[in-house]
């Protein structure tokens, strides 16, 4: 579902602008500062409903308005956010939708930045908040039962912080959680056995160099042990008084020929892996929605020579719409069409 315009009014620092865009490969050039990535960043706002640049909403109104408007349109929808200093609203061609749940991922896009890097040594609730992100947009039944399972251990935690516990309540939101964390960790499963389906061709397609690539999932029991596990948890929950079993641990780790990532690999390698990592996921939305997401490169092609370029973008799909930003034109070695947007000024 590529996307044809996309209008910003007093989003960062855009007053009021207009984008039209090609649907398929679109390159966005300007000094730093334009607001190449503010244009990206308003894309994943549509299809995640939140920044993945900052947690407050209201960082993205622009200095001295009350609220900002990003306006997406497809070949046949209109998508919209509308976010105030309080909070912000959602609407499919003008009507409000209510749950976050149904308008999260009907725009899918795939997101490569330089600061992915990250994924590898940051901590393991931020690498499931892009778990949960990108499970989330293709699955219905997930999210729901994240959200519950989310709504439910808050309940938990505070429950086992009091002095006086209520066992009975304690014990139905334990009965609450085991479905809830069934599914949560099926989804989980099923999503990395297919990016491990993908990753490892991938890496070879964009580094030229044979090598097993696995991501394995550290998940906190297998599905059949959820009851036996809560039950088991239950007197370290009573000492420690917060929950200590749950998907809300859950982590997952990269290795390379059978060795942990971060303790063979060079910068480089990381990037690639990271890149095959992402193209991967674009094969499991692929999957799970039987749509091509847009592919957004923010900044990342400048970092790879000539010839890892080329590679990269020969195996994007020419069906798919790819937004490119970079300071300069000249720095690319594009060999095919593309629409270019040229950004004069801040």
């Amino acid at each position: 579902m590529p996307v044809k315009a996309i209008r910003l009014n007093d989003y960062r620092n855009y007053r009021r602008s207009f984008f039209e865009f090609d649907p398929h490969l679109n390159i966005i050039t300007g000094k730093n500062g334009t607001g190449k990535t503010n244009i990206l960043e308003s894309i994943i706002v549509v299809s995640n409903t939140k920044s993945y640049r900052s947690n407050n909403d209201s960082d993205l109104i622009r200095k001295g308005a009350e609220f900002a408007r990003i306006c997406l349109n497809t070949e046949d929808k209109e998508y919209k956010v509308v976010i105030n200093k309080k909070n912000k609203s959602l609407y499919i061609d003008n009507d409000l939708v209510k749950r976050t749940s149904e308008f999260i991922g009907k725009v899918n896009a795939i997101l490569f930045k330089p600061s992915d890097l990250e994924l590898f040594t940051q901590s393991p609730s931020e690498r499931r908040k892009l778990l949960d992100i990108e499970v989330s947009k293709v699955s219905t039944s997930y999210i729901q039962a994240l959200l519950r399972y989310n709504s439910l251990l808050k309940d938990k935690n505070k429950l086992l912080k009091e002095l006086e516990k209520d066992e009975l309540l304690l014990s139905v939101i334990n009965e609450s959680m085991v479905p809830l964390i069934k599914i949560i960790i099926q989804e989980r499963q099923g999503f990395f056995v297919i990016i491990n389906r993908y990753i490892s061709d991938i890496y070879y397609l964009i580094s030229n160099k044979r090598t097993k690539i696995e991501v394995v999932y550290k998940k906190c029991c297998e599905i059949e042990k959820v009851n036996d596990e809560l039950e088991r948890s239950k007197e370290k929950d009573d000492y420690y008084h917060y929950t200590t079993f749950g998907p809300h641990h859950d982590d997952y780790s990269f290795y390379m020929d059978g060795y942990e990532l971060n303790s063979i690999a060079s910068q480089g390698q990381k990037r690639m892996v990271l890149i095959a990592f992402k193209f991967a996921l674009m094969r499991y939305i692929q999957y799970m929605t039987n749509k091509t997401p847009i592919v957004l490169l923010d900044d990342i092609l400048s970092e790879l020579d000539k010839d890892n370029q080329e590679r990269l973008l020969n195996i994007i799909p020419e069906d798919t719409q790819v937004i490119i930003t970079n300071t300069d034109i000249n720095d690319l070695d594009i060999r095919k069409q593309y629409k270019l947007i040229e950004l004069k000024e801040e």
